[in-house]
């Protein structure tokens, strides 16, 4: 019996599959630029990519409701009150330096002012975010921001991201090339030496 088709075979065999495999992983991201030809998936295609993940993030997974959302418990008085009492502060210099009106300017008056003011915008709360949120919806688009920064990512950085994070399937595949290709090996061997 001949030994020389069981062991090339199986081991060209190997050898291809594990190889192609390889190329097949590098060429998702290399040649960066086109050479004979080819370019890699990714940087020939990130634009299209990078519209249509941008699409699926906007349409589908970040929606601007969702971000929205958080707007509903937030009490504004705190924030308003701090710029409200600035703001009253500093009108309250020039109205003391008018004859006659400054000595109508009391603290309790203008205690009197504030919580008044406060009460209107305690009131308004609602309305106030429904509006902040009628505007964020008009102006924030999920999508492109998410294509935009798609399309300007730099490519040596994703790489190095997939890489680590899919270092094991990557391995995976070659060595699955490796094993198949043997196995393809080892039929054709079979068959060689079965026809003759």
């Amino acid at each position: 019996m001949n030994w020389v088709p069981w062991v090339m075979m199986p081991v060209l065999g190997g050898g291809i599959g594990w190889v192609t495999n390889w190329v097949a992983i590098k060429m998702l991201f290399h040649p960066r630029t086109p050479r004979l030809g080819l370019q890699g998936l990714l940087p020939r295609r990130q634009q299209e990519l990078a519209a249509s993940i941008g699409q699926v993030v906007g349409d589908e997974l970040v929606r601007p409701d969702d971000l929205l959302k958080g707007l509903d418990g937030i009490d504004l008085v705190p924030h308003l009150a701090e710029p409200l009492d600035r703001a009253i502060a500093a009108k309250l210099e020039d109205l003391r330096k008018l004859p006659f009106i400054g000595g109508l300017v009391t603290p309790e008056r203008i205690a009197g002012i504030r919580e008044s003011v406060l009460a209107e915008l305690v009131a308004a709360q609602p309305g106030i975010i429904a509006k902040l949120k009628a505007v964020a919806r008009e102006r924030l688009d999920v999508g492109r921001i998410a294509r935009d920064n798609l399309a300007a990512f730099d490519l040596d950085r994703l790489e190095t991201m997939v890489n680590r994070i899919a270092s094991r399937e990557f391995r995976a595949i070659e060595w699955w090339g490796l094993i198949l290709g043997a196995v393809i090996g080892v039929v054709q061997a079979g068959v060689t030496v079965w026809l003759g």
